[in-house]
C-alpha cells in the first residue's frame, strides 16, 4: 500500500481547554490531539504538524525564542523540540522519563529545558535543548507536577506547582556542573493571611499531665509515631474543615516574587528570597455555608434528607454581571498572565479579571465574561492580545486596550466524538456528532468548521445519506434524528424517530441512500426508507440475537437487492467481541411491494424471503466491513488479526451444528490492540481498519499482507474510534476515541498510486452520476420540509391513556347493572417506539375485524352469567341435603385452579420471604444475644427497692480470655520471681547487725535502729494514701503491686496495667457477690409476700372488702432473662396457626372433653361427700359463721300477738342465738383485722429492712464505683505515660535518622566541595593562562609589522585599540513600549550573542575608509592590523566570558560551603536536640506521676471552678504540719506568759518603793567597795572582762562553739559507727562468701581425697616398676624449692615492714598532703 503514496494530514479540529502559547507575537500554538497547531490570529489561518512520536503528552512554548516543546506517550518517552516557522527539529531529550512527563518548561532566554517526570521516575531535570544534553536531575519524591516555569528575568529559578504544595527551584551553575535545590513553600491554611518558614523550635508542648508540670516537647510527627520521609510533611490538623490553600496557577513578577492563585479563589504573593507567603485576596465564605453549618449543628438526625441549601442566586437578588465579574470567588484564580497594567485572572467562572495589586489590597479594574470557564491564559510576545482558552473548546482573543471586548478566534466545541460520515456527494464536506449531541459540518478543502447544531440528547453514532444531503443521528434515548444539511452553514432538525427502546448502537445507509439500518441491544433490526419523500417511514424489522455490534451493506448490481451483514454478541459480554452473524438481502422492491416481504401486522420481514441466515463466528471479533456477497472482513478480538470469512450459499439446517460455525479463510496482521472498525472504499479495493491502539491501517485487497499504517490518535487517550473514506478516496477522515479531535488525511500519489486511484475516482463519478438526479429531487423535498419540534412529534391520540383504577370501577360498575362491558382498545401514552406503535396498529385492526363476534360472545356471556345466578338462588332454598356447593357453579374450573394455584404460590412466595426475613432477624437476635449475653458470665441486672426510687446494679462480666489468663499468670510469675530476688538481695546485703554489748549508749544507738527498721517496715507496706486508691478494702488487694515510686521502666507499666485490671475484676466480682445475696433477699422477700398475700386475699375475701393488694414483681431490669422469651399475652395479633397445628389443637380437645365426660359419671365418693358432709371434710369456723339462724316457722305464720309461750320462748332462744351469732361475727372480723394489719405490718417491716440493706449495697456500690475509678485512673495514667515513652522512642528515631540523612549529606557536601574547589583551581589556571595570552598579544602587536615605519606603526596600533560602539540589540519580539511587565532592559540571556554582533561591527570598522587621515598605509598593512585586531577582540571577549564564568563558580563554590556550614550547624542543632530530648526522656522516667488519696483536711489548696490547679502547690509530709501547729502554740502559750507578767509587773510597783530605800543603802556599800576596787592590781583577764560588757553573749559564744563541738563529735563518731556498720556488713558478706567457699573447697577436697586414693592405689600397684632413686631427688628438689619460696616471702615481709617504717619516719620529719596509698 505505501507503493501507492502517502497519506499527509491536511489539518484537525479539536481544543480541549490544555495550554496555548504564543510562539511569536502573531502566532498561537496548541496541542490538537496527536497533532501541533499553529494559529495566525491576524488571518486566522491554520497550521498542523503531526508528532513524530507516538502522541503528544507534555507541552510547551518558548515564545521569546520561538521553540516548541513536547513529549510524546509511550515507554521511555522522548522529548522533542522544534523551532517555528519551519518547524525544524532543534534537538531529541531521551533518556529523562520511564513512563510519562507531566510537565516542561523552556527558559526565555538560555538554551534550557526543565522537565517534570511522572510515576514511576519523579525528578526534575534540566537539559540544554540545543544539544539534547542532560545537565542534571533531581529526585521529585513521589509527588506529580501540575505546572512549571522559569523566572523570565533570571533563568536560575523555577516554579513547581504540585498537588498540594508550590515548590522554588534554585539551578546554580560552575562551569559545566549545574545543581538543583529545592525550596518547599508552607503555604498557609485557610482564613490566614501569611505564613512564614518553619521554626524548629516551636515545637507542641506535651503536657504529662494536668496535675503535674512536666512538659514534653516532641512534634506532631512523633505524636503520631511517625519516622521518615512521612514524618517532614505530617501535619495534625484535626479540624476538618481546616486545610491549606491548594495552588492552582502562578506567574513571575518583575522583582522576581510569584503571585500564585488557589483552589479556592484566594491570591498570594511569595517571596522568593525569604520564602514568605503573603495572601493578597481570600474570598468571603458565601452565606450557603453558614446555613448548612447551622443545620448541621441544629440537627444531625436530618442531615440525610436535608434539601440542600439553595445558593445565594436563588436566595438573594442575583447581582449583574458586572457585579459579578467585580467578585472572586472559588475556582476564578485557575490561571493567571502578568501584564504591565494589571494582572489578568481566568477561572472557572468564565469571568477574565484585570486585577490590580496595590500595597497588597487587590483591586477588580475590569472584567470580561466569557461564557465558558478559562482554562489557559497567554500574551502575545509583545504583550498586546491576550489569548484565552476555555474547556469548550473556544479561544478569544483580548485586547487590553479595548476593554470588556474579545474577538472569537476558533470555537469549535470540545467534547468525544461518537461518529463521522461524508456528507454527499462525499468528497467535498464531513459530518461528525459529539456525546453531547452536537453535530457539526467541517469543510475537506477550506479546513474549518462551516455549521453546527445540535439535537439536545447525548449522541451514540452518525450516518449521512447518498441520496441526499441528509444525515441521521441515533441516541441513547433509541431515537433517531433526521438532519437537513442542504444549507451547510444553518443545518437543521427534520424529523424525528423513535425506533428502539434502548440506545441506537449502530447505523447505516446502503450504497445508493434507498434504506436505513438501525441495531441496537434489544434484539431488532429496523429498516427505514431513507428518503425525504417518504418522510423517513421505517418499514419492517427483523429479530437479532444480542448486542449489535457492526453492520456492513453492499449493493453489486445498479438498483438491485442490498446484501446486509450483521456481527453480533449474545453472551453478555460484550468487551469479548461478536460471536454471531446475521446475513439477509433486502429486495430492491421491498419499499413498493412491502406486504409480500412481512410474515405478520408487526412489519416482520420473511426469513426465506430475505434468505436471512444465522450463523456463530469461530473467532470473537470486532468491525465488520462487506466486499462482495459472501465474502466479508472482520478483526479477531484474541489474536488481534484481520480475518476474511466467506459466507455458505445455503444456511445451515440446524442452528448451532459445525456448519453454522464460520471458519476465517484467510488472516492478515492487524492491530496491537483489541476491538475498532472496518470501512470499505467505494470502488471496494481499498480496506482500512481503526483500533484502539491508535493506528490507522490501510491495504489493499490484491496485496493485503502488506498494509500501510498511520499514526493519527494516541492509544493513551483510546485510539482511533471512526474512520471514513471520502467517495473518491482521495480523502479519509477519523476521529478519536477520547482526544476530541477529528483528523482530516489526503492522499499524496505516487505515478503508480495514481494510476491506481482512477478506479476509485471512477466509482465515484458513476454513483453520483447516477444518485445525480435522486438527489437533486430528494434535497428539495428536504429542504421543503418544516422544522422538527418536540411538542408536535408526540399525537394528541396517544398521549391519552385510560389508568388501571377507571377501568377497575367500569367494570364493576357494568357488573352491578348487568350490562355488557366492553374493554377498551389500550392507547400508547408519552413517546412509543415504532414496534409499539405497530403492535398497536395490529390490535386495533384485530378489534375493529372481530369486533360483531365478539359482542355476539358477550351478549352469550352475559346471559349464561344471568342463568347461573338464578340457579345459585335457588340452590339457597333447597334443603342442605339438596344443596350444592359453590365450585359447582364454576364452569371454568380449570381458570379458577389456575388462580388458586397463583394465590398459593403468592402466599408461598411471601411466606417464604417472610422466613427468611425472620432467619435473618434470628441470626441477628442469635449474634446479639452470644456477644452481649451468652458470653457474659455474670449478666447485667437490677435491684429496686420496694418503697423508693433506689436501684442498684451489678457488673456485667465477661469471661477472661485465655490471652489474658496467660498474660496475668506470667505478669504474676515475673513479679514473683521479682520479689523473691529483692528479698534475697536484702536479706544479703542488708544484715541487720546483732549488738550484745551492754553499754546504755549503744543499747539507746540500737534500740534506735530498731525503732529505724520498724519504721522502714512500716514504710514498706503503704498505707492507702500513697498507694492512690481504696482497692484493697473492697477485693483489690494484690502483694504483687509495685509502688507508684518504683515504675520507672516499660515493663513494669505494662505489668502494673495488668495488675490493675485484674485488680478491677476482682473488685467488680466481689461486688457482685454481695449484689447477688441482696438479690437472693429480693426473691425470697417476693415470694414471702406472695405467701403472706394469700392469707390477705382469704381474709379480705372473709371481710368482704375491696381493699387493694400490692403483690411486688420483677421486672426486665431485675430479670432480663424475661427480655428473651415472648408470652403469648405480648403478642397482639392473632397467632397463624398451620393446619398441622390446627389438627393437633382439636386432637387435644376432643381429648379434654372425653376426659371431662368421665368425670362427670357416677361417682360414688363425690356423692356421698355432698349428700353427708355438705362436700367438705372439715368444717371451719368462718364457714359456720356465715351461715345464719334458722328463723321458726311460726314466726313468718303467725303474727306476734298469736305466739304461744312456747313459741315466745323460741322467739327469745332465736334472739339469743342471733346475738351470740353477731357477737361472734365481731369478734371474728376484728381478730381478721387485726391479722391483716399484722401482715402487712410484717411486710411494710421486711421490706423496710430490705430496702435499708439496699441501701447500704447502693453506698457499697458508689464507694466500688469510686474505687474502680481510682484504678481505671492509675491506668489510663500509665497508658499516657507509655504513650509518652513512646512518642520519645518516635522522636528519638527520627531524629537519629535525621541526623545520619544529614551526615550522607555533609559526606556529599564535602565531595562537592573538593569537586568544586578542583574545578575552580583548574579553571583559574585556564583563566590565567587565558589572560597571559591575551596581554602576549598586546605585546606582540609591533612584531606584527616589522617591515613597517614606528610611526606608522605607532598610529596602527592607536587603530588596534580603537573598539566599535556597543551592539545593537537585536530585534526581538519585546516591544520598546510599555507592555511588558519585565521592562524594556534587555534580558541576561540575551547576551552571549555579544560576541558575533561585536564582530559584526568590527567588519564596519575594518573598511579601507576607516583609515586615519594622515595615515598612508598599504592596504595589505591595514587588512593584516584588522586580522590582528579582530583576533584581540575574539581574545578579550573570550577573557571575559571566561572572568564571568570564573567568577559563577567562585560563587558556587562560596555556596557549596555555605551549605556544609549550614549542615554542619543543622547537625549540631540535631545533637543539641537529641541531648535534650534524652534529659528529657530521663526526667520522665524518674520524675514519676504518683496518685495520692487524700483526706479533705489534707487539702490545703483553693479549689477552682471545675478542678483544683496543683500547678503551684507542694506536697509536705503530715510531721512538718504537726511540728509548725507545736510551735504555733509554744508561742501562743509564750504570749499568754508575757500577758500574766504584764498583769503581775503592776503589783511590784510597791516593792520596788522598798527596793529603791534599799538601793540608797546598798550606793553607800557600793562606794565603798569601789574605793577598794581602784586600789586592785589589774590582770589581763580582768581586763578583757572589764572591757566586753555583754558577758552574757560571751557566755552564750562559748556555750555555742562547745555546743558546735559536741556535736560535729557526734556527728563524727556516727559517721565512724556507719562506716563500721557497712565494714561489719561486708565483713559479714565476706564470712559468708568464705562459708561456701570452704563448703566448696569442702566438696572439692572429698572429691580430691578420692582422687589421691585411687592414684595412690595405682602407684602401689606401679611400686616394683617405679625407679626409687629419681623420687627421691625430685621429692628433695621440692623441699628444697618449697624452703626458699618461704625464705623470699618472710625477707620480703621484712623489706615492706622496714619500708613502712622508713616511710613513718619520713612522715613526722616532713608532714605531706598527699594521702599516702597503701
Amino acid at each position: 500500500m505505501e507503493a501507492i503514496g502517502s497519506l499527509d494530514l491536511k489539518w484537525a479540529q479539536g481544543y480541549s481547554g490544555s495550554e496555548a502559547s504564543f510562539i511569536n507575537k502573531h502566532t498561537l500554538c496548541l496541542v490538537c490531539g496527536s497533532n501541533i497547531k499553529f494559529i495566525e490570529i491576524i488571518t486566522g489561518k491554520e497550521t498542523v504538524y503531526p508528532s513524530p512520536g507516538e502522541g503528544i503528552g507534555a507541552f510547551t512554548v518558548g515564545g521569546t525564542q520561538h521553540l516548541v516543546a513536547f513529549s510524546e506517550l509511550s515507554i521511555n518517552p522522548r522529548i522533542f523540540v522544534y523551532s517555528y516557522p519551519d518547524f525544524v527539529e532543534k534537538a531529541i531529550c531521551q533518556s529523562g522519563a520511564k513512563l510519562e512527563y507531566s510537565a516542561l518548561a523552556i527558559s526565555h532566554s538560555h538554551s534550557y529545558l526543565l522537565t517534570c517526570s511522572a510515576i514511576p521516575d519523579f525528578a526534575l531535570s534540566l537539559w540544554n535543548w540545543s544539544t539534547g544534553e542532560l545537565l542534571c536531575t533531581k529526585s521529585l519524591g513521589n509527588i506529580e507536577v501540575q505546572n512549571i516555569s522559569f523566572n523570565p528575568t533570571d533563568w536560575h529559578r523555577a516554579c513547581l506547582i504540585e498537588s498540594k504544595q508550590l515548590t522554588v527551584w534554585n539551578i546554580e551553575q560552575a562551569d559545566k556542573k549545574y545543581v538543583l535545590l529545592p525550596t518547599k513553600i508552607k503555604l498557609p491554611f485557610e482564613g490566614e493571611t501569611e505564613s512564614r518558614p518553619d521554626d524548629k523550635d516551636n515545637l507542641p508542648e506535651r503536657p504529662g499531665s494536668v496535675f503535674n508540670k512536666q512538659e514534653v516537647q516532641v512534634n506532631d510527627a512523633a505524636i503520631a509515631g511517625l519516622v521518615g520521609e512521612v514524618a517532614e510533611d505530617f501535619e495534625a490538623v484535626f479540624d476538618g474543615g481546616k486545610r491549606r490553600m491548594v495552588p492552582v496557577s502562578h506567574c513571575w513578577t518583575p522583582s522576581g516574587d510569584i503571585y500564585c492563585g488557589c483552589e479556592g479563589g484566594q491570591l498570594m504573593r511569595i517571596d522568593t528570597e525569604t520564602h514568605g507567603v503573603k495572601v493578597l485576596y481570600s474570598p468571603p465564605i458565601p452565606k450557603k455555608v453558614f446555613k448548612s453549618v447551622s443545620k448541621e449543628l441544629s440537627s444531625l438526625e436530618k442531615e440525610k434528607t436535608m434539601s440542600p441549601v439553595p445558593d445565594e442566586d436563588e436566595t438573594d437578588p442575583s447581582p449583574s454581571a458586572t457585579d459579578q465579574g467585580n467578585i472572586l470567588k472559588e475556582g476564578s484564580i485557575n490561571c493567571l498572565a502578568l501584564h504591565k497594567h494589571g494582572l489578568f485572572a481566568g477561572g472557572s467562572d468564565g469571568y477574565l479579571r484585570n486585577l490590580h495589586v496595590t500595597k497588597d489590597v487587590v483591586q477588580v479594574a475590569d472584567s470580561w465574561k466569557s461564557g465558558s470557564p478559562i482554562s489557559s491564559l497567554s500574551w502575545t510576545t509583545n504583550f498586546m492580545r491576550l489569548a484565552v482558552g476555555s474547556t469548550k473548546g473556544s479561544i478569544h482573543m483580548y485586547d487590553y486596550s479595548s476593554p470588556g471586548v474579545a474577538e472569537l478566534l476558533s470555537d469549535t466545541h470540545f467534547g468525544n466524538f461518537v461518529g463521522i460520515d461524508f456528507l454527499a456527494p462525499g468528497n467535498q464536506h464531513c459530518v461528525s456528532v459529539r456525546q453531547d449531541g452536537k453535530v457539526q459540518i467541517w469543510s475537506l478543502e477550506e479546513e474549518k468548521l462551516v455549521g453546527s447544531v445540535s439535537i439536545g440528547r447525548p449522541a451514540s453514532c452518525i450516518a449521512a445519506c447518498p441520496s441526499s444531503h441528509c444525515a441521521a443521528v441515533g441516541t441513547l434515548s433509541g431515537h433517531v434524528y433526521m438532519i437537513d444539511t442542504t444549507n451547510m452553514e444553518n443545518p437543521r432538525i427534520v424529523h424525528r424517530l423513535h425506533v428502539h427502546q434502548t440506545p441506537v448502537l449502530q447505523m447505516v445507509y446502503d450504497t445508493e441512500g434507498r434504506f436505513l439500518i438501525t441495531g441496537s441491544d434489544d434484539g431488532n433490526v429496523f429498516v427505514a426508507d431513507a428518503r425525504p419523500s417518504a418522510e423517513f417511514k421505517v418499514v419492517a424489522q427483523t429479530e437479532v440475537e444480542g448486542v449489535v455490534m457492526g453492520i456492513a451493506t453492499n449493493t453489486e448490481q445498479k438498483h438491485g437487492p442490498c446484501k446486509v451483514i450483521i456481527i453480533a454478541n449474545n453472551n453478555n459480554d460484550v468487551m469479548s467481541g461478536a460471536n454471531k452473524c446475521i446475513q439477509f438481502d433486502l429486495p430492491d422492491d421491498l419499499i413498493k411491494a412491502l406486504p409480500n416481504y412481512l410474515a405478520s401486522k408487526h412489519c416482520d420481514l420473511k426469513d426465506d424471503v430475505i434468505n436471512k441466515m444465522s450463523l456463530n463466528l469461530s473467532i470473537p471479533s470486532y468491525g465488520v466491513a462487506l466486499k462482495s456477497d459472501r465474502v466479508f472482513y472482520t478483526m479477531a478480538s484474541d489474536s488481534k488479526k484481520l480475518l476474511q470469512i466467506t459466507l455458505p450459499e445455503e444456511p445451515p439446517k440446524k442452528a448451532n451444528n459445525k456448519a453454522s460455525y464460520l471458519q476465517p479463510d484467510a488472516e492478515f496482521p492487524a492491530h496491537d490492540l483489541a476491538g475498532g472498525t472496518l470501512t470499505f472504499s467505494l470502488h471496494r479495493q481499498w480496506l482500512a481498519s481503526a483500533a484502539p491502539d491508535g493506528m490507522l491501517t490501510l491495504r489493499e485487497l490484491d496485496d493485503p499482507e502488506h498494509p500501510m499504517n498511520v499514526p493519527v490518535h494516541s492509544c493513551f487517550t483510546g485510539g482511533v474510534f471512526e474512520t471514513r473514506f471520502s467517495s473518491d478516496a482521495q480523502w479519509m477522515v477519523t476521529c478519536g476515541a477520547g482526544d476530541g479531535v477529528i483528523a482530516c488525511y489526503k492522499w499524496n500519489f505516487t505515478a503508480s498510486g495514481k494510476n491506481k486511484a482512477t478506479g476509485a475516482i471512477e466509482a465515484a463519478r458513476s454513483n453520483n452520476a447516477m444518485l445525480h438526479g435522486t438527489r437533486k429531487s430528494e434535497d428539495q423535498i428536504l429542504s421543503g420540509l418544516p422544522d422538527w419540534a418536540e411538542a408536535a412529534s408526540l399525537p394528541a391520540s396517544r398521549t391519552v391513556s385510560k389508568s388501571f383504577d377507571g377501568q377497575t370501577a367500569a367494570l364493576e360498575k357494568a357488573l352491578e347493572q348487568d350490562e355488557i362491558y366492553m374493554t377498551p382498545t389500550p392507547t400508547l401514552a408519552g413517546d412509543p417506539t415504532w414496534r409499539e406503535v405497530k403492535e398497536m396498529e395490529a390490535v386495533r385492526a384485530e378489534d375493529m375485524e372481530y369486533s360483531d363476534v365478539k359482542k355476539d360472545l358477550r351478549n352469550d356471556i352475559r346471559e349464561l352469567r344471568r342463568t347461573i345466578q338464578n340457579m345459585m338462588k335457588n340452590n339457597e332454598t333447597l334443603p342442605d341435603i339438596e344443596k350444592l356447593g359453590h365450585d359447582e357453579f364454576n364452569l371454568d374450573s380449570e381458570e379458577q385452579q389456575r388462580l388458586q394455584l397463583e394465590g398459593e404460590q403468592h402466599v408461598q412466595q411471601i411466606r417464604e420471604e417472610m422466613e427468611m426475613e425472620d432467619l435473618a432477624k434470628m441470626y441477628l437476635r442469635e449474634l446479639i444475644k452470644n456477644e452481649c449475653w451468652d458470653s457474659m458470665v455474670v449478666k447485667g441486672r437490677s435491684i429496686k427497692a420496694f418503697h423508693n426510687a433506689v436501684e442498684v446494679s451489678n457488673y456485667p462480666m465477661r469471661a477472661r480470655s485465655k490471652e489474658e489468663q496467660e498474660e496475668l499468670e506470667f505478669v504474676t510469675n515475673v513479679r514473683q520471681i521479682e520479689i523473691a530476688e529483692m528479698a534475697a538481695r536484702k536479706e544479703i546485703l542488708d544484715v541487720q547487725p546483732k549488738t550484745n554489748t551492754k553499754d546504755k549508749d549503744k543499747e539507746k544507738s540500737a534500740e534506735g535502729e530498731g525503732d529505724d527498721d520498724e519504721s522502714e517496715e512500716g514504710d514498706r507496706q503503704e498505707q492507702p494514701a500513697t498507694i492512690g486508691s481504696l482497692g484493697a478494702q473492697y477485693g483489690g488487694a494484690n502483694p504483687l503491686f509495685y509502688s507508684q515510686f518504683e515504675l520507672h521502666t516499660r515493663q513494669q507499666k505494662r505489668n502494673q496495667i495488668v495488675l490493675l485490671q485484674d485488680a478491677i475484676y476482682r473488685i467488680k466480682d466481689t461486688f457482685n457477690k454481695a449484689f447477688d445475696e441482696v438479690y437472693k433477699q429480693r426473691e425470697q422477700e417476693i415470694a414471702r409476700i406472695g405467701e403472706k398475700n394469700q392469707r390477705i386475699t382469704k381474709i379480705l375475701e372473709d371481710l368482704r372488702s375491696t381493699e387493694g393488694m400490692w403483690q411486688p414483681q420483677m421486672d426486665s431490669f431485675e430479670k432480663p432473662e424475661k427480655l428473651l422469651t415472648v408470652e403469648e399475652e405480648e403478642v397482639k395479633v392473632d397467632k397463624f396457626i398451620t393446619e398441622e397445628q390446627k389438627a393437633k389443637i382439636e386432637e387435644d380437645a376432643a381429648k379434654e372433653a372425653e376426659r371431662k365426660l368421665k368425670e362427670k359419671g357416677d361417682n360414688a365418693r363425690e356423692r356421698a361427700l355432698d349428700m353427708m358432709m355438705g362436700g367438705v371434710l372439715e368444717i371451719k369456723k368462718e364457714d359456720e359463721l356465715k351461715k345464719d339462724v334458722p328463723v321458726p316457722i311460726f314466726m313468718t305464720a303467725k303474727s306476734q300477738d298469736e305466739w304461744t309461750e312456747d313459741e315466745k320462748k323460741v322467739h327469745a332462744e332465736y334472739e339469743k342465738k342471733c346475738k351470740e351469732l353477731i357477737e361472734e361475727r365481731e369478734k371474728y372480723k376484728k381478730t381478721l383485722e387485726a391479722e391483716l394489719k399484722k401482715i402487712q405490718t410484717i411486710i411494710e417491716d421486711t421490706t423496710a429492712n430490705f430496702d435499708d440493706r439496699l441501701m447500704n449495697l447502693f453506698n457499697k456500690k458508689i464507694k466500688t464505683e469510686m474505687v474502680v475509678f481510682q484504678e481505671e485512673l492509675k491506668i489510663l495514667r500509665l497508658n499516657h505515660a507509655l504513650l509518652i515513652d513512646e512518642e520519645l522512642d518516635a522522636r528519638e528515631e527520627e531524629l537519629n535518622r535525621q541526623l545520619n540523612a544529614k551526615r550522607a549529606l555533609k559526606h556529599m557536601c564535602q565531595q562537592a566541595v573538593g569537586q568544586a574547589k578542583k574545578m575552580v583551581d583548574d579553571y583559574r589556571d585556564t583563566y590565567d593562562i587565558r589572560v597571559a595570552e591575551d596581554k602576549v598579544m598586546e605585546k606582540n602587536f609591533r612584531k606584527e609589522f616589522p617591515d613597517v615605519n614606528a610611526a606608522i606603526v605607532d598610529q596602527l596600533a592607536r587603530a588596534y585599540r580603537r573598539r566599535p560602539r556597543g551592539p545593537r540589540r537585536p530585534h526581538v519580539d519585546t516591544p520598546i513600549g510599555g507592555n511588558n511587565p519585565f521592562g524594556e532592559r534587555p534580558l541576561s540571556a540575551r547576551q552571549p550573542s555579544n560576541t558575533a554582533m561585536l564582530l559584526k561591527a568590527l567588519e564596519e570598522l575594518d573598511d579601507v575608509s576607516h583609515i586615519p587621515e594622515g595615515l598612508i598605509v598599504d592596504t595589505s598593512v591595514w587588512k593584516r592590523m584588522c586580522g590582528v585586531r579582530r583576533e584581540k577582540v575574539i581574545s578579550e571577549q573570550e577573557v571575559k566570558a571566561q572572568a564571568l564564568t570564573l567568577a559563577d563558580m567562585n560563587a558556587f563554590l562560596q555556596r557549596r560551603h555555605m551549605d556544609d556550614e549550614q549542615l554542619k550547624a543543622d547537625m549540631e542543632d540535631i545533637m543539641e536536640e537529641l541531648n535534650q530530648l534524652r534529659d528529657t526522656r530521663l526526667r520522665f522516667s524518674c520524675n514519676l506521676q504518683v496518685q495520692f488519696l487524700l483526706k479533705q483536711g489534707q487539702v490545703e489548696v483553693d479549689s477552682g471552678p471545675f478542678i483544683p490547679s496543683y500547678d503551684d502547690s507542694i506536697l509536705v509530709h503530715r510531721s512538718v504540719v504537726e511540728d509548725l501547729n507545736g510551735t504555733i502554740r509554744q508561742l501562743g502559750e509564750q504570749k499568754i506568759a508575757a500577758m500574766t507578767e504584764s498583769k503581775d509587773f503592776r503589783k511590784g510597783i510597791h516593792s520596788l518603793e522598798w527596793e529603791h530605800k534599799k538601793m540608797v543603802m546598798q550606793i553607800e556599800d557600793l562606794l565603798n567597795k569601789a574605793k577598794n576596787i581602784q586600789m586592785l592590781k589589774v590582770s589581763r583577764e580582768l581586763q578583757e572582762f572589764l572591757h566586753n560588757e555583754d558577758h552574757e553573749g560571751r557566755r552564750q559564744q562559748e556555750i555555742q562553739i562547745l555546743e558546735q563541738t559536741l556535736e560535729n563529735q557526734r556527728g563524727h563518731h556516727d559517721k565512724n559507727i556507719g562506716e563500721r556498720k557497712k565494714v561489719l556488713k561486708k565483713l559479714r558478706h565476706t564470712v559468708r562468701k568464705k562459708e561456701k567457699d570452704n563448703t566448696d573447697l569442702d566438696n572439692q577436697l572429698e572429691e580430691m581425697n578420692v582422687c589421691v586414693a585411687e592414684r595412690k592405689h595405682i602407684n602401689d600397684v606401679n611400686a616394683a616398676m617405679r625407679n626409687n632413686t629419681g623420687a627421691q631427688k625430685r621429692m628433695q628438689d621440692i623441699v628444697q624449692r618449697r624452703k626458699l619460696v618461704d625464705l623470699a616471702k618472710a625477707q620480703a615481709q621484712e623489706v615492706a615492714v622496714l619500708r613502712a617504717e622508713v616511710e613513718r619516719l619520713r612522715m613526722r620529719t616532713f608532714p605531706a598532703l598527699v594521702q599516702v596509698e597503701r
